[in-house]
């Protein structure tokens, strides 16, 4: 990894309109430069660069970033080769590039456990091709695999005598502890765990054996799982790897998507029809390291689990991690089809199956579609649900007539009025945050919940206006240090933290080029929420006042305010707990008069 100094260094000569010239055609408006965005199918210019701030922001489909961020995108490269090729563009030249770092590095400690799985894999193969394989031979038959298809994924079998597999690895020099190492040992003694089942080596994103899943195929075995997998070891991580990545992470930057399975011959029957770029997951969940390889391949994501419940489910969990990721996706879904991948190309053909690989939704309608069909929504908390999983989605979307459409039809779906969704968007961090507010407000009633809303509006405005000041001033930043405590959102609350931390170390203006490159390169889990928020301000026209002292005091002021008026409905709401039903109609009157009139005595300010 390049050092921080060196990337600060690039991204000070590095001239944006420069780099981003060298790709696309850019026209000069105004002190900006505008272009098409090539990360949409853009029309009219809606991609603006700015010379002055050094950052470029789509405000179409809300792309955006530095130099840097561009190039990586655009040529769906790694961070690393599109520092090299900034560097190459604008001519920048130091020695530190050529980094170590950067060098694929042997490790002394794991090698003989890599020699031993090589061995194994060496050894699976061959068994697949003996007189005792052939009950693997004779499955992958039935499934229409060829030789050629076979020997591509280094399918193979393991011997029944799980005891001469480890013999093997002995007589080849493998000690009983390497063997152990890669994670084939049985509970039951020193013998092959795979034993009689037919082999799928699993490989890094390079290409390299690090386990195996082993498929049941014995028809008079009806006890043991269908798949065994191994077990993490030094060499596998089963979190940090999908299945077919290191064939298709190539093909999916040329075709621009790669599909998301949940089975490994759904993989190669995609491959068959003639669509290489496809992975699997090896399960219904996705981790962030998993999350994080699809990141670098900058395509979109298609993402199609088996169509029975759990699948289904998998998908559900998987769209909010996507979307709070800040990739690109959508989804494989065909109601009326309940099949596997697999099974359609076994029973319909290949054109069946591109056909119905590319039914395409958005997230948003597959989970309409999901809660009104998988999941009824026929109690309260059911409804509870929906807002669960669909508000971090609106929350992700940029405002505008889709937001506001797609409100309105949570609203029909869930039976929540669309201010009351409105006002779970501007104060949810998380679907979490949704179920315990929602939870919290049918507890007490929603008739005092309006009032909120006015609130957090003005609150979340009083705080980006902050952060904006924040920006552009380095006294702003001072002020917030000594006199804001915290902001009320989480998001906000964590950009000024990064903004203070900068200041601190450089006691100098936030560049935001660099700013940019500091949140990308940490392990913050919105970091991609984080950018954009940061570029929506930087590069927005926004209806701001220049940056004053008498103005930063109006946003503090106005903050503490709303936290107090916040705080006091709360306490207000609480009071309820133990009145009597009688008069609750009476005592509900008088909190929101008293709301009304703090909301009439409020500081006037933009």
């Amino acid at each position: 990894m390049y050092s921080r100094d060196l990337i600060e260094t690039l991204l000070k000569e590095a001239d944006i309109v420069t780099v981003i010239s060298a790709f696309i055609p850019v026209i000069k408006k105004g002190r900006s430069y505008v272009a098409l965005c090539p990360f949409h199918d853009d029309k009219n210019p809606s991609l603006n660069i700015s010379p002055d701030k050094q950052i470029f922001k789509c405000f179409v489909c809300g792309t955006g970033g530095n130099a840097i961020t561009f190039v990586q995108k655009h040529l769906n490269i790694s961070y690393q080769e599109a520092v090299q090729k900034v560097a190459e563009i604008v001519g920048f030249h130091d020695d530190r590039l050529i980094s170590e770092a950067n060098k694929p590095q042997i490790n002394k400690e794991k090698q003989p456990l890599f020699d031993a799985i090589n061995d194994l894999q060496s050894l699976y193969t061959y068994c697949l091709n003996i007189p005792e394989g052939k009950i693997a031979r004779d499955y992958l038959d039935q499934r229409h695999l060829d030789k050629a298809e076979i020997k591509k994924y280094g399918i193979g079998y393991a011997l029944s005598d799980g005891a001469k597999t480890v013999e093997f690895l002995e007589k080849k020099g493998h000690t009983l502890d390497k063997i152990k190492g890669i994670g084939i040992i049985s509970s039951r003694g020193n013998v092959d765990a795979n034993a009689g089942r037919l082999i799928f080596p699993l490989k890094d994103p390079n290409g390299q054996v690090i386990g195996f899943s082993a498929r049941r195929i014995n028809p008079n075995d009806h006890d043991s799982p269908k798949y065994v997998n191994s077990p993490d070891t030094q060499i596998f991580k089963k979190s940090l790897n999908l299945y077919n990545y290191d064939t298709a992470k190539n093909s999916a930057r040329r075709d621009g998507c790669i599909y998301v399975l949940e089975g490994f011959m759904d993989v190669m029957a995609l491959d068959k029809a003639g669509m290489p770029s496809a992975v699997a997951l090896m399960g219904t969940s996705l981790s962030a390291e998993q999350i994080e390889l699809l990141r670098r391949l900058n395509c979109e994501i298609r993402l199609c689990l088996d169509g029975d419940n759990p699948g289904q489910r998998g998908m559900m969990k998987i769209i909010l991690q996507l979307n709070k990721a800040g990739i690109p996706f959508r989804l494989v879904c065909n109601p009326n089809d309940l099949r596997d991948p697999d099974d359609i190309l076994q029973e319909s053909g290949p054109e069946a199956l591109k056909k119905a690989m590319n039914q395409l939704v958005d997230p948003f309608q597959f989970q309409m579609n999901y809660y009104q069909n998988v999941e009824k929504l026929t109690k309260a908390e059911d409804r509870k649900k929906v807002l669960m999983y669909s508000i971090p989605f609106l929350r992700s979307m940029r405002p505008g007539v889709d937001q506001e459409n797609n409100i309105v039809k949570l609203g029909k779906v869930t039976g929540y009025e669309p201010e009351i969704i409105r006002s779970q968007m501007l104060k949810a961090n998380s679907s979490e945050d949704v179920l315990e507010e929602i939870t919290y407000q049918e507890q007490q009633g929603f008739e005092i919940a309006h009032p909120e809303t006015k609130f957090i509006r003005r609150l979340a405005f009083a705080e980006r206006k902050t952060l904006y000041y924040m920006l552009q001033n380095i006294d702003a930043v001072k002020y917030f240090e000594k006199n804001i405590d915290n902001f009320y959102y989480p998001q906000y609350e964590k950009i000024a933290s990064y903004i203070v931390d900068y200041v601190d170390r450089k006691n100098e203006r936030v560049s935001i080029p660099v700013l940019l490159n500091e949140i990308e390169l940490s392990e913050d889990e919105d970091k991609d929420a984080l950018n954009k928020t940061i570029t929506e301000l930087i590069d927005a026209d926004l209806p701001y006042e220049p940056y004053s002292e008498n103005n930063i005091e109006d946003c503090a002021r106005a903050i503490k305010q709303e936290k107090d008026n916040l705080s006091f409905q709360r306490k207000a709401i609480d009071s309820l707990t133990n009145t009597p039903d009688s008069e609750k109609g009476e005592k509900l009157k008088s909190i929101r008069d008293l709301i009304n009139k703090k909301n009439a005595e409020k500081i006037k300010y933009k």
